[in-house]
């Protein structure tokens, strides 16, 4: 499951269209945290930052608590549907750590936030004149969270599930675009599985970007599929000028992930990582 919000609908097309003679970079950068103090959440969201949360997917009693109490009643109301209590916490986790988040950013109360839903079910703000875009994934035992100022953006985290070369090639060539399914059957057997998984983020992470269905688009794009090798939208027919005016990038992950980043600019960005500070 996955959830990605943008800033109240507004197009970017025109601030995507500004950024497209910039040369892309991307720098990382590691923040620890003072467990208990809230003073050191960030408060400032530049422009040019992405601010990346990651907590556990599923709280202790006492957290899940406390963020039950921020979900809206909407949201109270579904966790019956889920049948596993681990569900149950997940959604929890995802759902009152995302409202927690904006409520610090935007200066409301978390439960007070307010989302509607576009034509593929990506959530937006719902509060008139906030210029605040993010986005949520979550894989194995983590939760992420990115979060940009003005510009829109996915992220996509997947846990690396071992499997047969053959059976990840035959899901690249019913799922993937051509040109990516012949790239992975080029590789060495050894690198099939990593390869095939920093290809789905790369891609995940770029639909995202526009809110759009997976399985509608996933085969009418193209992005660079070798792990070692810097991530990169090639051909995009369906919208051709993303490939000069979006940048993608793979991001750091825990050992047997895979993530990325896809920015609807190609002015150079900074990634600030967080851990969330669970005893709020």
């Amino acid at each position: 499951m996955s959830e990605e919000v943008g800033p109240g609908g507004g197009s970017t097309s025109a601030r995507s269209a500004a950024h497209c003679r910039t040369k892309q970079d991307l720098v990382t950068r590691n923040h620890a945290w003072t467990a208990g103090c809230q003073a050191a959440l960030p408060t400032d969201l530049a422009h040019n930052e992405i601010h990346l949360w990651h907590r556990t997917r599923w709280p202790l009693p006492a957290e899940g608590d406390r963020l039950y109490a921020l979900l809206s009643s909407e949201e109270q109301h579904r966790l019956p549907t889920f049948a596993l209590e681990r569900q149950r916490l997940a959604f929890v986790a995802v759902r009152g750590t995302l409202r927690a988040l904006l409520g610090h950013y935007l200066d409301l109360p978390p439960a007070s936030v307010r989302f509607r839903y576009g034509p593929d079910g990506k959530p937006h703000l719902d509060h008139p004149g906030v210029s605040l875009c993010f986005n949520v994934t979550h894989a194995g035992q983590w939760i992420w969270y990115a979060l940009s100022r003005e510009t829109d953006l996915g992220v996509d985290l997947e846990e690396i599930r071992p499997a047969p070369p053959a059976k990840r090639l035959h899901l690249a060539r019913r799922f993937f675009a051509s040109a990516e399914a012949a790239a992975l059957a080029a590789l060495p057997t050894a690198q099939v599985n990593e390869a095939f998984f920093a290809c789905w983020t790369r891609k995940e992470a770029y639909i995202k970007r526009h809110g759009a269905s997976l399985a509608r688009l996933l085969t009418q794009f193209t992005v660079s599929v070798d792990p070692a090798q810097p991530a990169r939208l090639l051909a995009t027919p369906w919208q051709p000028a993303d490939v000069d005016c979006c940048q993608l990038h793979d991001l750091p992950a825990p050992a047997g992930y895979r993530a990325a980043l896809a920015l609807a600019a190609t002015t150079p960005f900074s990634v600030c990582r967080w851990p969330w500070p669970e005893t709020i």
